[in-house]
């Protein structure tokens, strides 16, 4: 099942799934889409937490073993499993295909990945997940989306902007979201009203872009 980003929310309020993949090279929205999981969780009684991290020397067996343990404080479990690469290689593949024959009903998987390729979302351990869960695929911001990303999270915390702030903020944080959300939270805690002008952003917001001519 594959969900946007920005019906993550709706989704989790509906139902919460066996399995979560959250998938992108951006550090910033994957650590918030993975936040908005965590926090579904918790809310359904996933009281236990239990972090995995997949590396050269990770044991897939540990998957399935994890799973079926019982919790001593909780009844419910988040196992999370922190996939860097976004490839599980020929032994995780049958982990996870051996995790999903037979998941437990009482926990929920996350899976924290790196960018997946294409190829990749052709593999078998990718369908089953897709078949068994939510896959959730974050893509980069572009300097054409970000001044509507800005100014929607801006929106989020009550404030509006001026265009001609709007664009000085995008040249300022462009190529970097998570500067991006740093400055909007500093121009929310030091801008006197509700409204940001060109001159707030001047005086508040350092230059953070990654991008130049």
């Amino acid at each position: 099942m594959r969900i946007k980003p920005e019906q993550l929310s709706n989704q989790l309020k509906k139902s919460l799934l066996p399995l979560y993949l959250i998938t992108g090279d951006d550090s910033l929205l994957v650590q918030e889409s993975c936040d908005v999981v965590r926090a579904a969780c918790r809310e359904a009684g996933c009281t236990d937490r239990e972090i995995l991290h997949v590396d050269g020397k990770f044991n897939w067996d540990t998957l399935v073993a994890t799973s079926s343990e019982m919790s001593l404080f909780a009844e419910r479990k988040l196992i999370e499993l922190r996939l860097p690469s976004g490839k599980p290689g020929t032994e995780g593949s049958k982990g996870l295909q051996a995790y999903l024959a037979n998941p437990n009903p009482d926990n929920v998987l996350l899976i924290v990945a790196g960018k997946i390729d294409k190829q990749s979302t052709n593999s078998k351990w990718f369908k089953a997940l897709d078949s068994a869960g939510g896959i959730v695929q974050i893509w980069p911001v572009d300097i054409q989306q970000l001044p509507r990303w800005i100014q929607g999270r801006l929106q989020k915390v009550g404030m509006t902007i001026d265009n001609d702030a709007l664009q000085l903020l995008t040249d300022r944080v462009e190529g970097n979201l998570l500067a991006a959300a740093q400055e909007i939270e500093k121009l929310r805690l030091l801008s006197k009203g509700d409204h940001i002008t060109a001159e707030t952003v001047s005086e508040t917001v350092a230059d953070n872009a990654r991008y130049n001519l």
